[in-house]
């Protein structure tokens, strides 16, 4: 595996590497600025190319850069996790199923609020490389350029599916002929590797 060249020690010695869990795993006593400047504090011999300021605009909670995780819904608590990990500017941003703990309502609006974050980036070559992992088929597809399927143990390769809907995507593309195709043939796929 190499990220920009380097292979994975070095592209997190590197900072190339940023991670959001299922759970924020924020910190209480900090609030979501200091929450977010984490990363920054932690390496202060790096160049800081991304302000915290700017990342909580850009997550859309810039009014509540004083809050307390306690104060926070789900979603924005996991907004500020996204923007910790964006705060070291990362290459790749690894996501496990960052939205596996929000209720339905709040995990389809997150899927599009990330989306939105992802294309906001000024140019394609900035933005990031993102590997998300979710057990929801409609996340896959939505959130994808590129699916891969893989069966539970031992752990294998079951399907490698290009996404080809176009972006921008909205809520609408969920009740299209084409998504509703992807859906059929990624649940056919599933079954038949649980078979």
């Amino acid at each position: 595996v190499r990220i920009d060249g380097a292979g994975p020690r070095e592209a997190q010695r590197r900072h190339d590497i940023g991670i959001v869990f299922q759970e924020p795993a924020l910190l209480p006593w900090r609030t979501v600025a200091a929450n977010v400047r984490l990363p920054l504090e932690i390496d202060r011999g790096r160049r800081r190319s991304t302000e915290a300021e700017s990342l909580l605009e850009l997550v859309g909670l810039d009014e509540f850069r004083d809050y307390y995780p306690h104060q926070l819904s789900g979603g924005m608590a996991q907004r500020v996790a996204i923007a910790r990990a964006l705060a070291v500017d990362p290459t790749l941003l690894l996501m496990d199923e960052p939205f596996g703990a929000l209720d339905e309502i709040t995990r389809s609006s997150m899927r599009y609020e990330l989306l939105r974050i992802w294309a906001s980036q000024a140019k394609a070559a900035a933005r990031k490389t993102v590997l998300f992992v979710t057990h929801s088929i409609t996340e896959a597809i939505v959130m994808s350029d590129r699916i891969i399927v893989i069966n539970g143990r031992p752990g294998r390769v079951v399907a490698d599916a290009a996404v080809e809907l176009p972006r921008p995507r909205t809520q609408e593309i969920e009740r299209s002929a084409p998504f509703l195709d992807y859906a059929d043939h990624l649940r056919g796929l599933l079954e038949g590797a649980a078979a």
